[in-house]
């Protein structure tokens, strides 16, 4: 479950283009909710896009709120993927992957967990941030949909990508509270 937070919807800074850190955002978001909690609500989002149910309408306001949060990690990949030099600099490159690490990542290669910068390199140099964007909102508009005809969507970016995302970020929050030891 969603741990709720102090910020409410003002997580709208989230959502600016002028981020300043996208490592600081990554860390605030771990505060805020895990990203356990993401991959299983865009695996919701997907079995409701096929459902000819609509997702609990009781929970309108938590999809707002999860919507606003994946843009943002959307935004921080993009960020994180336009400066490789700032993410070298950090030193998130594990070059030695543990077998325990290798078995609670479920959707990352052994190359893309020892660096992560590899997902966004590859998701971003395939589909724009409002591709990346736009694709996740007709997602979550199918998600919210009761009829049939709403549930025809364009989503251009496959869900394995976005669970990459997601695991790359978490591996970077990871990494980054190490490094601070």
């Amino acid at each position: 479950m969603m741990k709720m937070c102090e910020l409410t919807l003002e997580s709208y800074y989230w959502t600016k283009d002028k981020v300043e850190c996208p490592y600081e955002l990554l860390l605030l978001l771990k505060e805020q909710a895990g990203m356990d909690y993401f991959h299983q609500q865009l695996n919701n989002y997907c079995l409701y896009s096929l459902s000819d149910v609509m997702y609990d309408k009781r929970r309108v306001s938590e999809v707002i709120y999860d919507a606003i949060v994946f843009q943002s990690i959307f935004k921080i990949g993009y960020k994180i993927f336009k400066n490789p030099e700032e993410f070298k600099k950090r030193n998130l490159i594990d070059y030695k992957a543990s077998e325990k690490l290798l078995l609670e990542i479920k959707f990352l290669n052994k190359k893309e967990i020892e660096n992560p910068y590899l997902v966004f390199e590859n998701i971003f140099k395939k589909h724009s941030l409002e591709k990346v964007s736009k694709s996740f909102l007709n997602l979550i508009l199918a998600t919210m949909a009761d009829d049939t005809y709403g549930k025809d969507f364009d989503c251009s970016v496959s869900v394995l990508e976005y669970h990459k995302l997601l695991e790359a970020c978490k591996l970077i929050q990871l990494r980054s509270l190490m490094s601070d030891r």
